[in-house]
């Protein structure tokens, strides 16, 4: 099974496909967009502005990220959606849980709430990107 995992939890877009096979996991594509530089001048996160710049970047990375994922596996019909809903910035997170909504229902598709700290911990045990 393919899963699309998202995270908005704070200043990056993160969008991910894993490949779930006999309890192990490999990573198809992880694509990040960074909103450091956006950021920057004003000495921290600003939560409305990291909305939109996740607004603007969930779609595109999406896209991106399928892409690679079709190049790793012929494989990339999603089978389920993960998004981080906490902990994080609050406008930011609801982003990413209204694209997840929004994606699973047009494909009619399951949604698994996701932990941002726990998912830190369990990516140790993924295989990285080409093994």
């Amino acid at each position: 099974m393919i899963i699309l995992a998202i995270d908005t939890s704070c200043d990056d877009t993160c969008v991910a496909l894993l490949e779930a096979k006999n309890s192990r996991f490999k990573i198809l594509a992880n694509i990040v967009s960074s909103q450091v530089k956006i950021h920057q001048k004003w000495g921290g996160v600003v939560p409305t502005l990291a909305k939109r710049e996740h607004q603007k970047n969930l779609p595109i990375i999406f896209k991106k990220a399928l892409k690679k994922a079709k190049s790793a596996s012929r494989r990339t019909k999603i089978g389920l959606v993960a998004v981080t809903i906490g902990p994080g910035l609050e406008p930011c997170l609801w982003t990413g849980v209204n694209f997840a909504k929004d994606l699973a229902k047009k494909l009619t598709l399951k949604i698994i709430p996701i932990n941002h700290i726990e998912a830190h911990i369990l990516a140790n045990w993924i295989r990285p990107i080409g093994s």
